[in-house]
């Protein structure tokens, strides 16, 4: 059963202001992305392991029509030149109004943590259950893409950030399969530290892009 202190009362409201302020994601995170330059670019793909040569030239190694995505949301959340993501760096400038819809995206995009979670259940088509295999959390995460999914008892990373009482995601998920039962999942039972998040954040995408490579 779901635990009813997760879904907020208005769930009807909150997933209709979730669908109105879902196409402003791939614009916030196309400006975010334009604050890194060459060198923070060129780290992310060398620790992604998404760099290769060609004719004497450093170019991507994208297999796969969504590393690009995958890749932007590693840059512009996990990459911290001087301790402080190109999010927070655009959050911190102001660009946006207080109280617009952006900057309230960015307030929560600033609080953003990556995992890899378990679907418990589906709520609706407003999004679904999950549990942290990591911290042991369970949280309730609007999305409309999952919903639409057989979904329950997949195993997929992805990134969460707070809004309004709930959690969104920020649209990258990385399927690494699926556990019927999480009756033998043990979870860590604490929030991981940076640098274990960005491990773990760059292991799973290291374990997405082989499973989708056997694939093809």
């Amino acid at each position: 059963m779901q635990q009813p202190s997760l879904i907020p009362e208005d769930i009807e409201a909150v997933a209709t202001e979730y669908k109105r302020l879902l196409p402003l994601m791939p614009a916030l995170h196309m400006t975010i992305g334009k604050l890194a330059g060459t060198d923070a670019i060129g780290a992310c793909a060398k620790r992604l392991q998404m760099m290769a040569k060609q004719n004497g030239k450093k170019v991507f190694n994208f297999t796969h029509e969504l590393e690009m995505d995958v890749f932007q949301d590693y840059l512009i959340y996990m990459y911290k030149p001087r301790g402080i993501s190109f999010v927070r760096q655009m959050r911190n400038r102001k660009r946006y109004q207080q109280g617009s819809d952006e900057q309230r995206l960015l307030e929560g995009m600033a609080q953003a943590r990556f995992s890899v979670f378990w679907i418990k259940e589906i709520v609706g088509e407003a999004g679904f259950i999950a549990l942290d295999i990591m911290g042991g959390e369970e949280f309730f995460v609007l999305d409309l893409s999952i919903p639409a999914q057989d979904a329950v008892g997949m195993v997929s990373g992805f990134r969460i950030f707070p809004w309004a009482n709930v959690w969104m995601h920020s649209g990258v998920n990385l399927p690494l399969g699926k556990i019927e039962n999480a009756a033998g999942l043990q979870p860590v039972g604490r929030r991981l530290n940076e640098k274990e998040e960005q491990a773990l954040n760059e292991d799973t995408i290291a374990r997405w892009r082989a499973i989708i490579n056997d694939g093809e």
